[in-house]
Protein backbone atom coordinates (compact mmCIF):
# COMPACT_ATOMS: atom_id res chain seq x y z
CA UNK A 1 0.00 0.00 0.00
CA UNK A 2 2.65 2.47 0.82
CA UNK A 3 4.29 1.74 -3.08
CA UNK A 4 0.98 2.90 -4.41
CA UNK A 5 1.10 5.94 -2.43
CA UNK A 6 4.35 6.99 -2.92
CA UNK A 7 3.74 6.37 -6.82
CA UNK A 8 0.82 8.24 -6.44
CA UNK A 9 2.31 11.19 -4.63
CA UNK A 10 5.21 10.89 -7.01
CA UNK A 11 2.30 11.39 -10.43
CA UNK A 12 1.04 14.38 -8.31
CA UNK A 13 3.62 16.29 -7.35
CA UNK A 14 5.33 15.65 -11.17
CA UNK A 15 1.70 17.51 -11.94
CA UNK A 16 1.60 21.63 -13.08
CA UNK A 17 -1.95 21.60 -10.52
CA UNK A 18 0.33 20.64 -7.68
CA UNK A 19 1.04 24.45 -7.69
CA UNK A 20 -2.14 24.96 -5.80
CA UNK A 21 -0.75 22.67 -3.02
CA UNK A 22 2.35 24.60 -2.71
CA UNK A 23 0.33 28.24 -2.84
CA UNK A 24 -2.41 26.90 -0.18
CA UNK A 25 0.13 25.69 1.94
CA UNK A 26 2.18 28.28 2.30
CA UNK A 27 -1.43 30.59 2.90
CA UNK A 28 -1.72 28.26 5.92
CA UNK A 29 1.69 27.87 7.43
CA UNK A 30 2.69 31.40 6.55
CA UNK A 31 0.12 32.97 6.62
CA UNK A 32 0.55 34.90 2.39
CA UNK A 33 -2.96 34.75 2.36
CA UNK A 34 -2.54 37.84 4.34
CA UNK A 35 -0.60 39.57 1.96
CA UNK A 36 -1.93 42.80 1.11
CA UNK A 37 -4.55 43.14 3.99
CA UNK A 38 -2.63 45.56 5.26
CA UNK A 39 -0.85 47.64 2.56
CA UNK A 40 2.03 49.45 2.99
CA UNK A 41 1.49 53.65 2.53
CA UNK A 42 1.61 54.89 -0.88
CA UNK A 43 3.56 57.82 -0.32
CA UNK A 44 6.40 56.35 1.61
CA UNK A 45 6.50 53.23 -0.70
CA UNK A 46 5.17 53.76 -4.22
CA UNK A 47 7.38 51.34 -5.42
CA UNK A 48 5.18 48.95 -4.07
CA UNK A 49 2.18 49.77 -6.11
CA UNK A 50 4.06 50.67 -9.07
CA UNK A 51 5.69 47.72 -9.47
CA UNK A 52 2.74 45.30 -8.39
CA UNK A 53 5.82 44.35 -5.78
CA UNK A 54 2.62 42.44 -3.80
CA UNK A 55 2.21 39.82 -6.36
CA UNK A 56 6.21 39.63 -7.37
CA UNK A 57 6.65 38.73 -3.77
CA UNK A 58 4.74 36.04 -3.77
CA UNK A 59 6.15 34.66 -6.56
CA UNK A 60 9.43 34.41 -5.22
CA UNK A 61 8.68 32.57 -2.40
CA UNK A 62 6.28 30.45 -4.20
CA UNK A 63 8.83 29.29 -6.13
CA UNK A 64 11.11 29.19 -3.80
CA UNK A 65 9.02 26.60 -1.66
CA UNK A 66 8.36 24.85 -5.34
CA UNK A 67 12.64 24.36 -5.78
CA UNK A 68 12.90 23.33 -2.27
CA UNK A 69 10.04 20.64 -3.18
CA UNK A 70 11.46 19.28 -6.76
CA UNK A 71 15.15 19.30 -5.35
CA UNK A 72 14.47 17.77 -2.46
CA UNK A 73 15.99 20.13 -0.45
CA UNK A 74 16.92 20.35 3.10
CA UNK A 75 14.20 22.50 5.35
CA UNK A 76 16.92 23.68 6.83
CA UNK A 77 16.72 26.25 3.03
CA UNK A 78 13.90 27.92 4.68
CA UNK A 79 16.32 29.25 7.52
CA UNK A 80 18.75 30.18 5.18
CA UNK A 81 19.70 29.72 1.70
CA UNK A 82 22.23 31.34 -0.81
CA UNK A 83 20.11 31.33 -4.17
CA UNK A 84 16.13 32.65 -4.42
CA UNK A 85 13.99 33.36 -7.33
CA UNK A 86 13.76 37.09 -8.38
CA UNK A 87 12.66 39.36 -11.22
CA UNK A 88 14.12 42.46 -12.03
CA UNK A 89 11.73 44.25 -9.21
CA UNK A 90 12.82 41.64 -6.65
CA UNK A 91 16.12 42.64 -7.58
CA UNK A 92 16.22 46.18 -7.37
CA UNK A 93 13.93 45.81 -4.00
CA UNK A 94 16.67 43.34 -2.61
CA UNK A 95 19.91 45.54 -4.38
CA UNK A 96 20.94 42.48 -6.68
CA UNK A 97 22.57 42.94 -9.57
CA UNK A 98 22.17 41.83 -13.28
CA UNK A 99 18.76 40.97 -13.08
CA UNK A 100 16.70 42.28 -15.86
CA UNK A 101 13.77 41.81 -16.74
CA UNK A 102 9.98 40.37 -15.59
CA UNK A 103 10.95 36.69 -15.44
CA UNK A 104 11.60 35.06 -12.33
CA UNK A 105 14.86 33.16 -12.12
CA UNK A 106 17.06 31.17 -9.87
CA UNK A 107 19.78 33.93 -8.48
CA UNK A 108 22.58 33.26 -6.34
CA UNK A 109 22.55 35.32 -3.07
CA UNK A 110 26.33 36.73 -2.25
CA UNK A 111 24.59 38.69 1.03
CA UNK A 112 24.29 36.52 4.21
CA UNK A 113 21.28 38.55 5.33
CA UNK A 114 18.96 37.55 2.09
CA UNK A 115 18.65 33.87 2.31
CA UNK A 116 15.91 31.72 3.36
CA UNK A 117 12.07 32.59 4.05
CA UNK A 118 13.50 35.80 6.74
CA UNK A 119 15.18 37.84 4.34
CA UNK A 120 11.94 37.66 1.75
CA UNK A 121 9.29 40.14 1.23
CA UNK A 122 6.51 38.66 1.65
CA UNK A 123 7.48 37.64 4.35
CA UNK A 124 8.65 40.74 5.76
CA UNK A 125 5.48 42.83 4.31
CA UNK A 126 3.13 40.05 5.66
CA UNK A 127 4.37 40.82 9.11
CA UNK A 128 4.09 44.45 9.23
CA UNK A 129 1.37 46.35 9.24
CA UNK A 130 1.48 48.54 6.52
CA UNK A 131 2.51 51.94 7.97
CA UNK A 132 5.86 50.68 10.00
CA UNK A 133 7.17 47.51 11.61
CA UNK A 134 6.34 46.34 14.70
CA UNK A 135 8.70 43.95 16.88
CA UNK A 136 5.45 42.27 19.06
CA UNK A 137 4.12 41.48 15.15
CA UNK A 138 7.16 39.56 13.88
CA UNK A 139 8.16 38.37 17.00
CA UNK A 140 4.76 36.02 17.91
CA UNK A 141 4.49 35.70 14.02
CA UNK A 142 7.74 33.74 14.45
CA UNK A 143 6.80 31.80 16.99
CA UNK A 144 3.86 30.71 15.73
CA UNK A 145 4.81 29.66 12.40
CA UNK A 146 8.85 29.11 12.63
CA UNK A 147 9.45 27.69 15.92
CA UNK A 148 5.79 26.87 16.86
CA UNK A 149 5.49 28.01 19.87
CA UNK A 150 2.78 30.40 20.31
CA UNK A 151 3.13 32.81 23.13
CA UNK A 152 -0.90 32.87 24.88
CA UNK A 153 -1.00 36.76 25.72
CA UNK A 154 -2.06 37.63 29.49
CA UNK A 155 -5.34 38.61 30.09
CA UNK A 156 -5.91 42.23 30.30
CA UNK A 157 -2.62 43.19 28.55
CA UNK A 158 -1.97 47.06 28.45
CA UNK A 159 -1.15 48.69 24.97
CA UNK A 160 1.91 50.91 24.69
CA UNK A 161 1.20 53.95 26.81
CA UNK A 162 0.94 57.30 25.00
CA UNK A 163 3.69 58.80 26.71
CA UNK A 164 6.27 56.36 25.71
CA UNK A 165 5.42 57.77 21.10
CA UNK A 166 8.45 60.46 22.00
CA UNK A 167 11.33 58.06 22.48
CA UNK A 168 13.70 57.37 19.93
CA UNK A 169 13.03 53.61 18.84
CA UNK A 170 10.44 51.05 19.47
CA UNK A 171 13.25 48.92 21.92
CA UNK A 172 13.07 51.98 24.05
CA UNK A 173 8.67 51.57 23.52
CA UNK A 174 8.79 48.55 24.27
CA UNK A 175 11.58 48.27 26.89
CA UNK A 176 9.52 50.22 28.80
CA UNK A 177 6.19 48.24 28.51
CA UNK A 178 7.50 45.07 29.75
CA UNK A 179 8.44 46.94 32.96
CA UNK A 180 4.76 46.21 33.21
CA UNK A 181 4.79 42.49 35.60
CA UNK A 182 1.97 41.29 33.37
CA UNK A 183 3.37 41.97 30.08
CA UNK A 184 7.15 40.75 30.91
CA UNK A 185 7.14 37.25 30.76
CA UNK A 186 5.62 36.98 27.00
CA UNK A 187 7.34 40.02 25.70
CA UNK A 188 10.68 38.31 27.04
CA UNK A 189 10.31 35.61 24.51
CA UNK A 190 8.31 37.49 21.23
CA UNK A 191 10.06 40.74 21.42
CA UNK A 192 14.08 39.34 20.61
CA UNK A 193 12.63 37.45 17.64
CA UNK A 194 11.48 40.56 15.97
CA UNK A 195 14.21 42.69 16.65
CA UNK A 196 16.16 40.20 14.64
CA UNK A 197 14.13 41.78 11.59
CA UNK A 198 14.30 45.38 12.30
CA UNK A 199 16.43 46.50 9.69
CA UNK A 200 13.80 45.30 7.16
CA UNK A 201 11.36 48.15 6.75
CA UNK A 202 7.65 47.27 6.00
CA UNK A 203 8.35 45.88 2.48
CA UNK A 204 11.67 44.56 3.23
CA UNK A 205 14.05 46.76 2.00
CA UNK A 206 17.30 46.72 3.79
CA UNK A 207 17.19 50.29 6.44
CA UNK A 208 20.59 51.06 8.91
CA UNK A 209 18.00 53.52 10.32
CA UNK A 210 14.81 54.80 11.40
CA UNK A 211 14.24 57.59 8.80
CA UNK A 212 16.55 60.13 9.79
CA UNK A 213 16.20 59.05 13.41
CA UNK A 214 18.29 56.41 15.99
CA UNK A 215 20.44 53.72 14.40
CA UNK A 216 18.78 50.10 14.59
CA UNK A 217 19.49 47.84 17.41
CA UNK A 218 18.86 44.13 15.98
CA UNK A 219 20.61 42.27 18.54
CA UNK A 220 18.75 39.90 20.99
CA UNK A 221 18.68 36.67 23.17
CA UNK A 222 16.43 34.10 22.28
CA UNK A 223 14.66 32.41 25.66
CA UNK A 224 16.72 29.34 25.21
CA UNK A 225 19.65 31.76 26.13
CA UNK A 226 21.21 32.11 22.91
CA UNK A 227 22.40 35.69 21.83
CA UNK A 228 22.90 37.22 18.40
CA UNK A 229 23.80 40.80 16.23
CA UNK A 230 22.07 40.79 13.79
CA UNK A 231 19.72 38.59 11.31
CA UNK A 232 22.44 36.73 10.09
CA UNK A 233 23.41 35.60 13.94
CA UNK A 234 19.92 35.00 14.45
CA UNK A 235 19.35 32.64 11.59
CA UNK A 236 22.57 30.74 13.06
CA UNK A 237 21.00 30.24 16.64
CA UNK A 238 17.80 29.24 14.46
CA UNK A 239 19.86 26.56 12.27
CA UNK A 240 21.16 25.43 15.79
CA UNK A 241 17.46 25.09 16.92
CA UNK A 242 17.30 23.20 13.56
CA UNK A 243 15.09 20.41 15.70
CA UNK A 244 12.69 22.93 17.08
CA UNK A 245 11.98 24.57 13.42
CA UNK A 246 11.70 20.76 12.08
CA UNK A 247 8.70 19.68 14.16
CA UNK A 248 6.98 23.11 14.05
CA UNK A 249 7.40 22.42 10.14
CA UNK A 250 5.74 19.10 10.30
CA UNK A 251 2.69 20.10 12.39
CA UNK A 252 1.92 22.16 10.00
CA UNK A 253 2.55 20.09 6.68
CA UNK A 254 0.00 17.62 8.89
CA UNK A 255 -2.10 20.01 9.73
CA UNK A 256 -2.55 21.45 6.88
CA UNK A 257 -3.03 17.28 5.08
CA UNK A 258 -5.35 16.34 7.67
CA UNK A 259 -7.41 19.79 7.32
CA UNK A 260 -7.59 20.13 11.34
CA UNK A 261 -5.90 21.24 14.18
CA UNK A 262 -3.23 19.11 16.02
CA UNK A 263 -3.90 17.23 18.55
CA UNK A 264 -2.05 15.54 21.73
CA UNK A 265 -3.26 12.48 20.13
CA UNK A 266 -0.86 12.97 16.95
CA UNK A 267 2.17 13.13 18.83
CA UNK A 268 3.21 9.83 18.16
CA UNK A 269 2.79 10.35 14.64
CA UNK A 270 4.95 13.96 14.68
CA UNK A 271 7.51 11.42 16.53
CA UNK A 272 7.61 8.85 13.54
CA UNK A 273 7.54 11.31 11.12
CA UNK A 274 11.53 13.40 12.80
CA UNK A 275 12.56 10.09 13.49
CA UNK A 276 12.18 8.83 9.89
CA UNK A 277 13.57 12.47 8.73
CA UNK A 278 16.67 11.87 11.01
CA UNK A 279 17.03 8.54 9.74
CA UNK A 280 16.27 8.85 6.13
CA UNK A 281 17.18 12.63 5.33
CA UNK A 282 15.49 15.67 5.88
CA UNK A 283 14.04 17.17 2.50
CA UNK A 284 11.04 19.15 2.10
CA UNK A 285 9.88 16.35 -0.06
CA UNK A 286 10.61 13.65 2.33
CA UNK A 287 8.60 15.55 4.84
CA UNK A 288 5.21 15.55 2.51
CA UNK A 289 6.47 11.61 1.45
CA UNK A 290 6.72 10.70 5.18
CA UNK A 291 2.97 13.10 5.96
CA UNK A 292 1.25 10.75 3.30
CA UNK A 293 2.55 7.70 4.53
CA UNK A 294 1.65 8.35 8.34
CA UNK A 295 -1.28 6.21 10.13
CA UNK A 296 -3.17 10.05 10.30
CA UNK A 297 -3.25 10.40 6.86
CA UNK A 298 -4.60 7.31 5.96
CA UNK A 299 -7.15 7.33 9.08
CA UNK A 300 -10.65 8.29 7.66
Amino acid sequence: MSDVLELQMDRLLKDERSDRFVSGFLDSWLTLRNLGDAPPDRRKFEKYYANDLGAAMRTETEMFTRNALDENLSVSCFLDSDFTFANEDIAELYGLEGVKGNEFRKVALKDPRRGGLLGQASILTVTANGVDTSPVLRGVWLSENLLGTPPPPPPDVEPLDPDIRGTTTIRGQLTKHRETEACYECHRKIDPLGFALENFDPIGQWREKYGDRANIDASGMLPSGESFEDIVGFKKALLDRKDSFTRALTKKMLSYALGRRIEIMDRPEIDWILASMEEEGDGFQDLVRLVVLSEAFASP
